[in-house]
């Protein structure tokens, strides 16, 4: 079938790497413009758009794929289908309705759960313990269309946003070959969503990381591994005997008093009861309910470490205090 392909972020190359290899024909790939980004603001391709070059595929870099002038480019190719994949811009009508063609969208959640934005950081965020993937026929609404099919898979315990992200990605070829296949062999069944069922997945903002040390423990560790790498979970340390706290990125943490993850002795601690952010003898942090366990960290301007490296290089002491977010 011939396909455009159209993408922003690095969740699709994996797909358009495979499309390129398969029977199919990617007659073009659309993607985000170049913009500046890091630390030197230098101008940098999107993924897609570096992929396409390297696959010596024909590649349009706009920021609006409805501007008149490519939906006459794409509509003159003639697609069986266009693919979208994380593009980031909402697809008009002159895209959805074009003659002889299936508009479909490789989504990174099991629809109609998590629709939206991010939603493989919120599916670990609200402790969701499966995930997936889901293509739809796109439609006039946000990820609302009817489902040509799906693909499940458990998420870890200690699995970050990040790792689900590439671990997603790896699988999107194998549902896509499924889809495809289906869609040029006439034996495609579209299932309407049930959109009683439908949650939302927003884009993430900075604040949403901000660690509350009076919540549960898995609640914590659940927002530390969606936030990863970004924005972050954050929080304040503020050591004995000084004035100024610094702030803490929070990559990745257990929980020993959850039954399952494996329990380490709690020790008791002299004195009174240890407050939410505490850190206890057995280099746990005290929560409102439960321990914490960190395991890495990134001090802000710094790299990411091992907690145990961190406590050793700021000399850390049972008592000193991790402050909210």
């Amino acid at each position: 079938m011939r396909i455009v392909f159209c993408g922003g972020g690095d969740f699709g190359v994996n797909s358009l790497r495979w499309l390129a290899g398969s029977e199919h024909e990617v007659a073009l790939v659309v993607t985000q413009p170049a913009r500046p980004a890091g630390r030197g603001r230098k101008v940098v391709r999107t993924a897609i758009a570096q992929e396409a070059e390297a696959l010596k595929l024909p590649c349009l870099e706009t920021a609006d794929i409805n501007a008149p002038e490519h939906t006459a480019r794409i509509r003159q190719l003639e697609p069986q289908v266009i693919l979208i994949i994380a593009l980031g811009q909402k697809i008009g009508p002159e895209l959805l309705h074009v003659p002889r063609c299936r508009t479909i969208n490789l989504h990174s959640s099991l629809l109609p759960k998590y629709r939206g934005a991010a939603p493989i950081n919120w599916a670990i965020i609200n402790g969701e313990t499966e995930t997936g993937l889901t293509v739809i026929e796109l439609n006039e609404q946000w990820d609302a269309g009817e489902i040509l099919g799906q693909a499940r898979t458990p998420i870890g315990v200690e699995e970050t946003a990040g790792e689900l992200h590439d671990r997603l990605a790896a699988m999107g070829p194998g549902l896509l070959a499924e889809v495809l296949n289906n869609i040029a062999r006439g034996t495609v069944t579209p299932l309407p969503q049930n959109h009683a069922l439908a949650s939302r997945a927003p884009k993430l903002k900075k604040t949403d990381g901000a660690i509350d040390w009076s919540r549960e423990a898995t609640v914590l560790r659940n927002q530390i591994h969606g936030m990863w790498p970004w924005p972050g979970a954050q929080c304040l340390l503020l050591q004995s005997g000084k004035n100024t706290p610094e702030t803490v990125l929070l990559a990745r943490a257990r929980t020993p008093d959850s039954p399952e993850e494996e329990p380490i002795k709690a020790w008791v601690m002299p004195g009174p009861a240890p407050q939410p952010g505490e850190l206890l003898d057995d280099l746990t942090i005290q929560c409102g309910r439960g321990r914490l366990q960190l395991l890495g960290v990134k001090p802000a301007g710094g790299r990411l470490m091992s907690f145990t490296d961190f406590v050793n290089g700021r000399r850390l002491k049972p008592r000193d205090r991790f402050l909210n977010g």
